[in-house]
Protein backbone atom coordinates (compact mmCIF):
# COMPACT_ATOMS: atom_id res chain seq x y z
CA UNK A 1 0.00 0.00 0.00
CA UNK A 2 1.25 3.61 -1.04
CA UNK A 3 0.76 6.19 1.27
CA UNK A 4 0.88 9.56 -0.26
CA UNK A 5 0.36 12.06 2.93
CA UNK A 6 3.40 14.38 3.75
CA UNK A 7 4.15 12.82 6.72
CA UNK A 8 4.66 9.25 5.61
CA UNK A 9 6.59 10.45 2.15
CA UNK A 10 8.83 12.78 4.84
CA UNK A 11 9.78 9.51 6.35
CA UNK A 12 10.35 7.88 3.42
CA UNK A 13 12.69 10.55 2.00
CA UNK A 14 14.71 10.43 4.99
CA UNK A 15 14.97 7.06 5.05
CA UNK A 16 16.25 6.44 1.71
CA UNK A 17 18.48 9.72 2.04
CA UNK A 18 20.28 8.48 4.63
CA UNK A 19 19.63 5.05 4.13
CA UNK A 20 18.89 4.35 7.77
CA UNK A 21 15.74 2.75 8.76
CA UNK A 22 12.75 4.30 11.09
CA UNK A 23 14.10 1.87 14.05
CA UNK A 24 17.46 3.06 13.97
CA UNK A 25 16.80 6.80 12.91
CA UNK A 26 14.51 6.79 15.93
CA UNK A 27 17.77 6.23 17.93
CA UNK A 28 19.56 8.98 16.40
CA UNK A 29 16.91 11.68 16.95
CA UNK A 30 16.96 11.02 20.48
CA UNK A 31 20.84 11.49 20.11
CA UNK A 32 20.36 14.77 18.49
CA UNK A 33 17.81 15.48 20.39
CA UNK A 34 20.11 15.09 23.77
CA UNK A 35 22.69 17.02 22.12
CA UNK A 36 20.47 19.77 21.68
CA UNK A 37 21.04 19.92 18.13
CA UNK A 38 16.94 19.36 17.43
CA UNK A 39 13.84 19.64 19.59
CA UNK A 40 10.56 18.14 19.39
CA UNK A 41 7.05 19.71 18.74
CA UNK A 42 4.35 16.97 19.58
CA UNK A 43 1.57 17.73 16.55
CA UNK A 44 -0.91 15.79 19.25
CA UNK A 45 -1.87 13.38 16.71
CA UNK A 46 -1.66 9.46 16.58
CA UNK A 47 0.08 7.34 14.18
CA UNK A 48 -0.83 4.25 12.59
CA UNK A 49 0.89 1.98 15.25
CA UNK A 50 -0.55 4.37 17.78
CA UNK A 51 2.82 6.31 18.56
CA UNK A 52 2.71 10.09 18.50
CA UNK A 53 3.17 12.13 14.94
CA UNK A 54 6.44 14.13 16.23
CA UNK A 55 7.99 16.72 14.36
CA UNK A 56 11.52 17.90 14.66
CA UNK A 57 13.03 21.35 14.70
CA UNK A 58 16.45 21.92 14.26
CA UNK A 59 18.12 23.90 16.89
CA UNK A 60 20.67 27.36 16.56
CA UNK A 61 23.34 24.77 17.44
CA UNK A 62 22.23 22.46 15.05
CA UNK A 63 21.41 24.69 12.13
CA UNK A 64 25.50 26.23 13.09
CA UNK A 65 26.65 22.00 12.71
CA UNK A 66 24.60 21.44 9.52
CA UNK A 67 25.87 24.58 7.78
CA UNK A 68 29.54 22.94 8.78
CA UNK A 69 28.59 19.51 7.18
CA UNK A 70 27.47 21.65 4.05
CA UNK A 71 30.50 23.27 3.63
CA UNK A 72 32.13 20.34 4.43
CA UNK A 73 30.14 18.46 1.87
CA UNK A 74 30.95 20.97 -0.77
CA UNK A 75 34.54 20.95 -0.65
CA UNK A 76 34.25 17.44 -0.89
CA UNK A 77 32.70 18.22 -4.30
CA UNK A 78 35.01 20.83 -5.49
CA UNK A 79 38.06 18.31 -4.20
CA UNK A 80 36.08 15.72 -6.70
CA UNK A 81 35.57 12.92 -4.19
CA UNK A 82 31.90 12.87 -4.49
CA UNK A 83 30.06 13.59 -8.10
CA UNK A 84 27.82 16.62 -7.86
CA UNK A 85 24.62 14.05 -8.54
CA UNK A 86 26.11 11.94 -5.07
CA UNK A 87 23.98 14.01 -2.84
CA UNK A 88 20.95 14.25 -4.85
CA UNK A 89 17.42 11.71 -4.84
CA UNK A 90 15.35 11.34 -8.07
CA UNK A 91 12.76 13.02 -6.16
CA UNK A 92 14.26 15.98 -5.84
CA UNK A 93 13.58 17.16 -10.00
CA UNK A 94 9.78 17.67 -8.71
Amino acid sequence: MKSSEPDSRRLVRIERATSVDRKELRDFLGRMESAELIEPNDTGKVGRGGHPVIHWNITETGRMWRSDIGRFIQLGQRIGMYPESFFYLPSDEF
